[in-house]
């Protein structure tokens, strides 16, 4: 990315964009706001289907995220699940202007927390807690403004003392130029496409990472520490060894 000059344009959810204690801007991505975030200065818009649509038809770089809030706050035993809703929304807009998606599997930061309350337990909390968390969720700006009432609340982690190693894997591009947006099967297939290529990224990372001889990472840090530079990882050989 760095040496192709592409800046991808992250789609993060409104609770982002709640800065100094002010309210939402727009679907501008929180352009009203008198303090810019540090999500902004990177490049983040809000996500809302006219955003997206703005960065599809002016021929720019998004990185979205599908499975939303549900992906984000997933459970002890969902780490790298998807939880892709049925719309497949993103992929019309996506064939609408000729774009090319290319799944992105990214493993390592569910391994450097520990989970201790799945969030729907949260909500089961005693002393009233739950219910103020229940309150809190319901006053949140939604994502999705098509699928009812979202949960914002998040399990109860705490992160581990070292970070795990992350990995990150480019998937096979899905191109659109010959997918047709008013195509209901068409957008359908390629939006299993997609998600197929997305789940054997996750596959081919966890099980790649086992034979990454710097996988651990105080040995990692103290190798560094003494080389100077990034400790190797897995044979690359080791990806796509399905294909």
């Amino acid at each position: 990315l760095e040496e192709r000059g592409i800046a991808a344009r992250g789609l993060a959810h409104p609770v982002i964009f709640q800065a100094g204690g002010g309210g939402f801007g727009g679907d501008d991505g929180g352009a009203g706001n008198v303090e810019i975030s540090t999500f902004q200065q990177f490049g983040a818009v809000m996500v809302t289907p006219r955003n997206y649509y703005r960065l599809m038809q002016t021929g720019q770089t998004a990185l979205l995220f599908p499975g939303g809030v549900r992906e984000v706050f997933h459970g002890k035993d969902e780490a790298y699940q998807l939880f892709w809703p049925e719309e497949t929304d993103f992929v019309r807009t996506a064939a609408r202007f000729n774009a090319t998606v290319v799944p992105l599997a990214a493993v390592g930061a569910a391994d450097s927390v520990n989970i201790l309350i799945d969030a729907p337990d949260m909500l089961k909390l005693p002393f009233g807690l739950g219910e103020r968390l229940a309150n809190a969720s319901a006053a949140a700006p939604v994502a999705r403004f098509n699928m009812g009432e979202e949960t914002f609340v998040a399990p109860l982690a705490v992160p581990k003392p070292l970070p795990a190693r992350h990995y990150f894997l480019f998937g096979k591009p899905v191109d659109t130029t010959d997918v047709d947006h008013r195509d209901a099967g068409a957008c359908a297939a390629t939006y299993a496409a997609v998600r197929a290529g997305l789940e054997r990224g996750f596959e081919e990372l966890l099980a790649a990472r086992e034979e990454d001889p710097y996988r651990d990472t105080p040995l990692r840090i103290a190798t560094e520490s003494v080389s100077g530079k990034q400790a190797p990882t897995f044979p690359v050989e080791l990806l796509n060894r399905n294909k």
